[in-house]
């Protein structure tokens, strides 16, 4: 007799199903690290940004800053803003976290602004906003902009 068995079936079944999971999962950590990393460059974009309008003074507020939130019920977000002061400034941009991302600095409920003075550049102070997986908060990111304005991760 020519075939293969209930059992053989069974046992080639089961290793197919175990090596699509563990691709699965393997897929999904690759992916929140992708989103992890792509985040981090979108917020140094953001910064650097408002640095270089600071810089060149685009507006008549001459200022420039980047207002980061960990919102407690809405998930975390930042702004581009133009301004003194994100209360009395002007929203340039607002961008949300991805749904699979959190600030870990700011904490939760609370917030940050980086502000930026005009013809320098130069922060108003040194600053870290971190940035961590949801699934899993040791692997994280964070992005320094120190006094001499120079913002890296």
């Amino acid at each position: 007799m020519k075939g293969f068995t209930l059992v053989e079936l069974i046992i080639t079944i089961g290793i197919i199903a175990a090596l699509s999971t563990i691709g699965f999962l393997s897929l999904f950590g690759y992916r929140g690290n992708q989103d992890l990393d792509l985040t981090a460059k979108e917020i140094v974009i953001t910064l650097r940004n408002a640095q270089d309008r600071s810089i060149s003074q685009e507006t008549d507020a001459g200022r420039f800053g980047v207002h980061f939130e960990n919102s407690v019920s809405a998930g975390g977000f930042y702004d581009l803003f133009s301004g003194p002061t994100y209360a009395t400034g002007t929203i340039i941009s607002k961008n949300s976290l991805r749904p699979t991302i959190q600030f870990s600095d700011p904490t939760s409920g609370n917030n940050k602004d980086v502000i930026f003075t005009p013809v320098s550049g130069l922060p108003n102070a040194s600053t870290t906003i971190t940035i961590s997986l949801k699934r899993d908060t040791s692997i994280l990111k964070t992005i320094i902009v120190n006094t001499n304005g120079q913002i890296q991760y």
